[in-house]
């Protein structure tokens, strides 16, 4: 008598316990691998650089002028105009491509769909479906403050 297995029935996929064994090791891996990517990819907001305010004297932005600055981590711009002082935040609010001041025209442009908004960050043409984000700013004496206190 053979103790073959009849042509019907089909091995199991798990020929031992070690493969069975090796096979729950290997997913327990790929799903721990998922977990890790995906914290390092999608940081949480508790992971996000907590805003502070910044600060910097009045006389380094002249009327007309702009200064570059890091506000919770992220590029932003404070923009003096004769009337006001205000900043915004340079990411794009399509897709968060990082927008550039352009002082001729008196706009923000985003090279990476052709976005662009105006000097009050609100949206002139292109796919932005909201005006940028704008930054508090106050002036106290001779010192410009940028974000909340």
């Amino acid at each position: 008598m053979s103790t073959s297995p009849s042509p019907t029935t089909r091995p199991s996929v798990f020929q031992t316990r070690r493969q069975f064994i090796q096979l729950g090791l290997a997913t327990l891996g790929a799903a721990w691998l998922g977990t890790l990517l995906q914290w390092r990819l999608f940081p949480s907001a508790s992971a996000a650089q907590e805003a502070q305010p910044v600060s910097f004297p009045l006389a380094d932005l002249p009327v007309g002028g702009t200064k570059a600055i890091a506000y919770g981590g992220v590029p932003a711009i404070v923009v003096r105009t004769p009337e006001s002082l205000r900043a915004f935040s340079l990411i794009c609010t399509h897709l968060g491509c990082t927008v550039q001041w352009q002082s001729d025209k008196k706009e923000f442009y985003c090279p990476c769909h052709d976005g662009r908004f105006d000097e009050f960050g609100d949206v002139l043409a292109g796919p932005p479906p909201i005006p940028l984000e704008q930054i508090p700013v106050r002036v106290e004496g001779e010192t410009v403050t940028v974000g909340e206190v």
